[in-house]
């Protein structure tokens, strides 16, 4: 177990400190209205929610889970929880009502807080669960038919409810895309999440002066650790859309002078599919954009790096471990997803469990303090993460100046014939092509060799794209076994929540689509 680079300090702690030496700096800002949140005003709403959940007997580990799209209660209920000693859930409420349903029946709420725009087959679910139910409007603030915030109101602002518990008890359950199959809750500590976004603030550089701007869902971990809790730790500023929005992306920008704004290959790829007259000289405030959840084309980071001008940082992270690595602001690579990050270490490793050279292909093996404690894999059943390391079924490699490389996901590989293929390496190929906007490949059934290759290709807007043209590009870069068995022009590469490709999509398309037509 590596040591932690700085010593662990309670979101009591900072919370109260940041409200001391900058109460009146905006913390967290609307992007659609303006309106905001100041370090005090959360300071005294999060103190509000403590003497709320004393009140109702709230031990340490007790459960609240969030039904809402992005706003800034949303926010103030994840660090409010916390802040207790309470365990926090943000509930995606995009996903269907069945996983819903899943997620609250394992997590067992004491308390379900919902927005007052929950669709109501959702809140049926929220409910049936026979836990306190209490609504909530976009803003922390005691107004209209804010029912919580209202409620609240009539408890003191001062911090003397002692927050409850120890570091090592669990302050939040984030859930895993569960496609198809039941969703894990990642379970993380309160020192788990604290060095989570210690690294973060350290390795992608973020300081009070920064301002960060937010759009994806931050029921999901990546938004969490990146936008939300680092800039807390370190007193700077956010930015929360509801949505991402190509039409308002450069004005929210503007507007609000961002420093670093989030970023995703999808939000990437749909800003050069429909381009604006904005430089980086146009944004003298941004930094940099960040680049993660899923691998970025080449073609497509030199793309936007010539059409806007704006840096590009590569990183990667995962819900078990918040980011493993990420590129340097100053001096970010285009290719790896970066360098080791503090209070972690990744290795990858052989079958064995050995060290792989640089440049020799292994599993990706993770330990340290800010690593996942357990999974909640149903309703009472923890299953605690393995001693010694976590696997993470990434593929990939250190280059010898001590960057990452990502290669492929070990449960994706396709076995053909009993050679193993990376999807990513057929997908890189594709990418190469320069009339395609986005690509795809998946593993599809063959009756010969157990796997063929499918592949799905988007060209860019006005480019005349065929299948013939396709396989014979194919065919200049790769051997005939790895040959796709078929490739498939789509209007758009269909993604999950979390703007991941979506495989079992894709497969669907395939069966209905292309299946027929091979066996004919």
């Amino acid at each position: 177990m590596i040591k932690p680079a700085i010593a662990y300090q309670s979101l009591n702690q900072i919370i109260t400190r940041h409200a001391r030496e900058r109460g009146d700096k905006i913390y967290g800002t609307c992007a659609e209205t303006g309106r905001s949140l100041s370090f005090a005003q959360l300071d005294a709403v999060t103190s509000r929610m403590g003497h709320f959940l004393a009140a109702r007997g709230f031990k340490a580990g007790d459960r609240v889970s969030v039904l809402s799209e992005n706003c800034l209660s949303q926010m103030s209920f994840f660090h409010g929880v916390q802040r207790y000693g309470a365990t926090v859930s943000l509930v995606n409420c995009e996903v269907n009502a069945k996983n819903v349903e899943h997620i609250l029946h394992d997590v067992e709420p004491k308390l379900v807080v919902y927005h007052r725009e929950t669709p109501p087959e959702l809140l049926a679910v929220a409910r049936a669960t026979g836990a306190e139910c209490l609504a909530f409007t976009d803003h922390p603030v005691a107004e209209d038919d804010n029912e919580f915030f209202n409620l609240i109101e009539q408890y003191p602002a001062s911090r003397d409810v002692e927050p409850l518990g120890t570091p090592d008890d669990i302050a939040l359950i984030n859930y895993t895309s569960g496609t198809t199959s039941r969703p894990k809750g990642v379970c993380c500590s309160h020192a788990c999440y604290f060095y989570v976004a210690d690294s973060v603030a350290d390795g992608f550089d973020i300081h009070e002066s920064d301002r960060v701007l937010e759009y994806r869902a931050i029921t999901w971990c990546s938004p969490q650790i990146l936008s939300i809790t680092p800039t807390l730790q370190v007193g700077a500023s956010f930015v929360l859309a509801r949505k991402f929005s190509g039409s308002n992306f450069f004005d929210w920008i503007r507007n609000y002078g961002i420093t670093i704004s989030a970023g995703v290959p999808t939000a990437i790829t749909m800003l050069l599919e429909r381009p604006h007259a904005v430089t980086k000289a146009d944004l003298p405030t941004l930094r940099y954009m960040t680049t993660s959840t899923a691998p970025i084309a080449p073609e497509t980071y030199e793309a936007f790096q010539k059409r806007y001008g704006i840096t590009l940082v590569q990183a990667c992270g995962m819900s078990e471990s918040g980011f493993m690595f990420a590129n340097k602001p100053s001096a970010p690579r285009r290719g790896p997803v970066g360098l080791e990050q503090r209070n972690i270490r990744a290795r990858f490793v052989d079958e064995n469990g050995n060290d792989t050279a640089p440049g020799v292909e292994g599993e990706l093996m993770v330990d340290g303090p800010q690593i996942f404690n357990a999974y909640l894999v149903g309703r009472g059943e923890i299953q605690p993460r393995p001693p010694g390391g976590f696997r993470t079924g990434d593929l990939g490699h250190y280059d010898q100046d001590g960057y990452a490389w990502l290669t492929g996901r070990k449960k994706d590989l396709i076995i053909r014939g009993g050679v193993n293929i990376a999807p990513l390496e057929i997908t890189s190929y594709l990418s190469e092509h320069p009339a395609v906007l986005e690509a795809a490949t998946i593993g599809v059934p063959d009756k010969i060799y157990g796997e063929g290759i499918a592949c799905f290709v988007v060209a860019k807007p006005g480019a005349a794209l065929s299948v013939e043209e396709m396989t014979a590009h194919m065919a200049q870069r790769v051997s005939g076994f790895k040959m796709p068995q078929s490739i498939s022009l789509l209007e758009s590469i269909p993604k999950s929540d979390r703007g991941k490709v979506s495989k079992e999509a894709l497969l669907q398309i395939w069966n209905t689509q292309v299946k027929s037509t091979l066996a004919g």
